[in-house]
C-alpha cells in the first residue's frame, strides 16, 4: 500500500475542510457565498482527493486502506485544529491520536 498516496489524499480532504470553515466563518453564509470564486475554488479541492482515493481503493487492499484513511483523518483533523483554530487538547487525547497512528503503523508492517 502506497502510504504516501493515502496521505495525501487525506491531506487534500482535511485542507479542504478548514478552508471551507475558515471561508465561511470569514464571510459568513449567504447565498452569494456560493457564486464567489474562492469558495468554489476550495468546494473543487475535494474532487481531486476523490479521483486519488478511487485509485487508491482500486489498487491496493480495502481493508487496510481504510483503515489508514481513517486513521489519518483523525490525525489531520486533530493537528490542525490544535495548530490552525487554536483547539485544545487534554493529554488523553493526544494519548488517542498516538495510538490511532500506532495503528495504522502496525498494520503496514510487512510479515
Amino acid at each position: 500500500m502506497n502510504v504516501l498516496l493515502l496521505f495525501i489524499v487525506q491531506a487534500t480532504y482535511s485542507l479542504s475542510d478548514l478552508g471551507k470553515k475558515v471561508y465561511v466563518e470569514k464571510i459568513g453564509w449567504d447565498w452569494a457565498l456560493l457564486k464567489s470564486l474562492p469558495f468554489i475554488v476550495i468546494m473543487a479541492v475535494p474532487f481531486f482527493a476523490l479521483a486519488l482515493q478511487v485509485y487508491v481503493l482500486s489498487r491496493y487492499e480495502l481493508s487496510k486502506t481504510m483503515i489508514t484513511l481513517g486513521v489519518l483523518n483523525i490525525a489531520f483533523a486533530t493537528g490542525l485544529g490544535v495548530m490552525v483554530l487554536k483547539e485544545k487538547l487534554t493529554t488523553l487525547n493526544y494519548v488517542g491520536v498516538v495510538c490511532a497512528v500506532l495503528a495504522v503503523v502496525l498494520l503496514n508492517i510487512k510479515q
